[in-house]
């Protein structure tokens, strides 16, 4: 062999060796350290620490501050609840003027008034009276319910005798301008027509007109009758029904009854007039019936079940309000606990009497997805027939009972909730003392109590069901029921 053969390859050597001295040495790889044991972070209970709440003591009494009761010349009742803690007062009015005293056919006539009063009220315009509220530090808000009209007003106490004027301008001198009347006509116009696209909404429309026909509880909303009212109509209800005789005028806060009335006489005193005496028939009583409104691709339904049931004056009201903490009052109810807990049909269902003049519904209140209506309807009827058939375990109505004896306090911390209390006491003719005898009239009821105002009140074969959803997939289901024919109805004869 050639020696430059050689030569090249020691030189290359030579090379690879010196690459190899100079190249740099990693460490060895460090062993992997061991998981760190685990930490217990489980708190530290001591070992005498109660593993049971304990017991409830007895409900305790209720003792609300004193009522001074004052009425002034031209019939307006006056009502101070004195709670000075802190520098506010709040004024309820509840009068006249609800949808029950609508003209036939003209249901919104009672909410586009009370929409109307803060729009312009004693020479001011909406936006004036607004200023006027946010320099007194005031809130102010007007509702027309079914049996009345609410105005509630929150003022500090340094500002109330201008937050009276302001109260009394908004109540009793609104102007009704017509380009103000003209803006919540549209605006009317357009909660009455969103209404078409809410399950919700219609549900509750859909059931007030099935359970209670022509009466006037069972009123809905239309488009045609909003858009022919006149100005001229609007006044001539608020003229009419806005009168102090038959009012009642609640002010509870920082108030000293002795001090103000004489200034409350000189702000309301000078309007007169009573309204009209209330003529409203007792409801109907429907037979059964299951009534589908189409909404064409829902994907859940919204149930309704109900029936004319029960007025503010009924003799069982404790027992009632217990009976309803049972089946659907509560989160831990009856109807709630099948319906969410054990079957899964829906968020959550609930039952209420809705107490009136004569006889307000009961109903029971939920949306379940589409597949599961007939199975959901099914157990909403099993838990009537089990309320009124089987007698409610002792343990049971101990909770209901606490449940609402309990909660009463927390309902009647403000003035805001004392004030509120006290007017539906007056809008229905019932005595202030209502609220002290409700907690012992609570603890009271017995298991006869509720299942003899069950099966008084809540008849399964005499309800009135009503479904808003596809009625592709509903009507079959429906009629699988076997409860009778159903009746389907459409959108736009709810509000045409």
């Amino acid at each position: 062999m050639r020696p430059g053969r050689w030569g090249g390859a020691l030189a290359a050597a030579q090379l690879l060796a010196a690459c190899a001295r100079i190249a740099p040495v990693h460490p060895p790889e460090p062993a992997p350290r061991p998981a760190p044991a685990a930490v217990d972070t489980a708190p530290r209970i001591p070992p005498d620490y109660p593993r049971t709440p304990p017991p409830l003591g007895p409900a305790p009494t209720l003792r609300l501050p004193p009522i001074v009761e004052q009425r002034l010349p031209n019939g307006l009742r006056v009502l101070y609840v004195r709670m000075a803690e802190v520098p506010v007062v709040h004024l309820t009015w509840i009068g006249r003027g609800g949808l029950i005293d609508a003209p036939e056919g003209r249901v919104d006539v009672p909410v586009m008034v009370a929409d109307l009063l803060d729009e312009g009220a004693g020479g001011r315009s909406a936006d004036e009276l607004a200023l006027v509220l946010e320099s007194l530090g005031a809130q102010l808000r007007v509702v027309a319910g079914w049996d009345g009209v609410q105005l509630d007003l929150e003022a500090p106490t340094a500002a109330l005798d201008s937050a009276l004027v302001l109260a009394r301008d908004v109540l009793l001198r609104p102007d009704f301008r017509p380009a103000d009347v003209e803006r919540v006509r549209r605006a009317r116009l357009a909660e009455v027509a969103a209404a078409r696209d809410e399950a919700r909404i219609l549900a509750n429309q859909a059931f007030a007109a099935s359970a209670y026909g022509t009466h006037p509880y069972g009123r809905v909303p239309s488009r045609g009758a909003v858009a022919r009212l006149s100005r001229a109509e609007l006044i001539r209800f608020h003229r009419t029904h806005y009168r102090p005789a038959g009012a009642t005028l609640v002010l509870a806060g920082d108030v000293d009854a002795a001090a103000l009335h004489p200034r409350l006489a000189r702000v309301f005193g000078e309007v007169r007039g009573a309204p009209p005496p209330v003529a409203l028939p007792a409801p109907p009583t429907p037979s059964a019936r299951l009534v589908l409104v189409d909404k064409p691709g829902a994907p859940q339904a919204e149930i309704r079940v109900g029936r004319p049931a029960a007025a503010r004056d009924d003799p069982d009201l404790p027992a009632l309000r217990v009976l309803n903490t049972l089946l659907g009052g509560s989160f831990t109810s009856r109807l709630n606990q099948n319906l969410r807990e054990a079957h899964g049909y829906t968020y959550g269902v609930s039952s209420s009497f809705a107490l009136r003049r004569v006889a307000g519904p009961f109903l029971i209140t939920t949306a379940v997805v589409t597949a599961k209506v007939d199975s959901a309807l099914a157990e909403i009827r099993r838990e009537l027939e089990r309320i009124r058939n089987d007698p409610v375990l002792p343990g049971e109505l101990e909770r209901a009972k606490r449940y609402l004896a309990l909660g009463l306090p927390r309902t009647l911390e403000t003035p805001a909730q004392v004030a509120n209390a006290l007017a539906e006491l007056a809008l229905y003719g019932r005595p202030l003392e209502d609220l002290e005898r409700f907690v012992p009239a609570v603890m009271a009821v017995a298991p006869a109590d509720v299942q003899r105002v069950a099966q008084r009140l809540l008849r399964p074969d005499a309800m009135v069901i009503v479904v808003v959803g596809d009625r592709t997939t509903l009507d079959p289901r429906l009629r699988a029921l076997g409860w009778g024919p159903v009746v389907v109805g459409r959108v736009d004869e709810l509000a045409p």
